[in-house]
């Protein structure tokens, strides 16, 4: 079924494909602002956030692995590991082997970090969530989110 849009004849699909995009973008803005009123003592922005969320998933990972995915310079990507490492979350290390390469470790005050700002987004998002959705909703809810994720994604690697 065709329907007029905004002057562009868009299927029901189309539709139903941006009030997705609309309503994941309003989460995830929402989730930012909590972030942003929030960043913790050591004032982590999302990026070191993110870098840091990365390296716990992956156990160590190299600088430019990590400006790859980033989609950012190594100098850009090497500016948010260093200020990491001068507040003490994580470390570099030289591989032995191939001085070129660059190893990025959590350190055991990035674990904490990262397991204290995770149980707060986890107890925002659960309030948010218990205040909207019935538990079926969060189970479907987590369900769904789950299926849109493809399967060889970069964080499950």
């Amino acid at each position: 079924m065709l329907v007029l849009f905004c002057g562009e004849e868009k299927t029901v699909d189309q539709e139903k494909a941006e009030a997705l995009f609309d309503a994941a973008f309003r989460v995830l803005r929402m989730m930012a602002r909590q972030f942003a009123q929030d960043r913790g003592p050591a004032h982590i922005t999302p990026t070191q956030y993110h870098i840091l969320y990365l390296i716990r998933d992956r156990q160590t990972l190299t600088l430019m692995d990590m400006a790859k995915h980033l989609q950012v310079s190594a100098p850009t990507a090497t500016r948010a590991v260093d200020a990491l490492v001068q507040k003490q979350m994580l470390s570099k290390e030289r591989d032995p082997q191939d001085r070129r390469l660059v190893w990025l470790r959590l350190s055991e005050e990035g674990i904490r970090l990262l397991a204290r700002q995770r149980a707060e987004r986890v107890k925002f998002l659960a309030r948010e969530a218990d205040a909207r959705l019935t538990e079926q909703e969060q189970d479907q809810l987590i369900f769904v989110l789950n299926k849109l994720i493809p399967p060889a994604s970069f964080e499950e690697q």
